[in-house]
């Protein structure tokens, strides 16, 4: 059986096909603040790089950013991509098909992605999975079961205010200081580094210091969750989570001083190993 997984990000569209138990991924080339035109040309473009054997029976998991509108059919607000603002998502998928899909599910990508690491790294009891991208969000999962978190949403982690870690307030793209996008949002990092290449980002976000603010605001993020859901597990992922890989013992080690007696004692820092883990959780949602 044939499932197909979209996930589009605030600067890249990543898909996943399942086919008879083979995994074929692709993702698009880079954007910045795309309008819907840009958007539709990067989801078919990413397409167009698996296996031709998509059609109108194909089941759809779409992962989009964003405050889901109250009706559930569109996006009502998506600071990190507005295009997608009132985009109704059967609209969305007729444009880049050029039919309208029989079966889709719209899901979180953050969710997704932490059901796709959760299955392949067997975590059991209660999993806090952040996502860091383009903004950063929050799903948590007990057994593997996501539990409900917010109003039309899984957890604008984001959006939290952490007050001034550096010399100066930091500003997120939709204007709020001193939010979590403030400092580890994938604009917040490029700013940080505004010569360097986004390939490059990842070996650059390495270098920083244990005190430099980005570093601070991570482990400022981990003991806020800490102290609300009290996970075993706290996943990191996204190109961000990606690259603090080889940094999670030191992360984790800074989390632990002074955390919260309230935490669980014996919980563990991990971190993503694939870029496609939301599209591939996407597809899997819906195979």
């Amino acid at each position: 059986m044939l499932s197909l997984g979209i996930d589009i990000g605030g600067s890249s569209v990543k898909v996943c096909l399942l086919a008879d138990k083979q995994t074929h991924t692709a993702r698009s080339s880079d954007y910045a603040d795309p309008s819907r035109e840009v958007l539709i040309d990067a989801i078919r473009k990413a397409i167009l790089r698996l296996p031709p054997l998509i059609g109108p029976s194909t089941p759809i998991g779409l992962c989009l950013p964003g405050k889901r509108a109250s009706d559930g059919y569109s996006i009502e607000r998506a600071v990190n991509l507005p295009c997608l603002d009132a985009w109704r998502f059967d609209a969305l998928l007729a444009q880049v098909f050029g039919f309208a899909p029989e079966t889709y599910a719209v899901l979180s990508d953050v969710q997704a992605a932490g059901e796709d690491f959760i299955r392949a790294h067997k975590c059991c009891d209660r999993t806090a999975v952040i996502a860091i991208g383009t903004g950063v969000g929050l799903a948590v999962f007990d057994d593997g079961e996501a539990i409900g978190i917010g109003s039309r949403g899984i957890g604008h982690l984001g959006m939290i205010d952490i007050g001034q870690l550096g010399e100066h307030d930091a500003l997120a793209p939709d204007g709020a200081k001193n939010t979590l996008e403030s400092y580890i949002g994938a604009r917040a990092i490029e700013a940080k580094f505004p010569a360097v290449q986004s390939t490059q980002l990842p070996e650059k976000i390495r270098t920083l210091p244990m005190d430099d603010p980005t570093m601070a605001a991570i482990v400022r993020m981990i003991r806020v969750v800490h102290a609300i859901y009290v996970p075993k597990q706290i996943v990191l992922m996204g190109g961000i989570g990606i690259a603090l890989k080889p940094l999670q013992n030191k992360i984790q080690t800074l989390v632990c001083d002074g955390l919260t007696s309230m935490a669980n004692p014996h919980w563990q820092l991990m971190c993503a190993d694939s870029a496609y883990h939301a599209a591939r959780g996407a597809a899997r949602f819906v195979s």
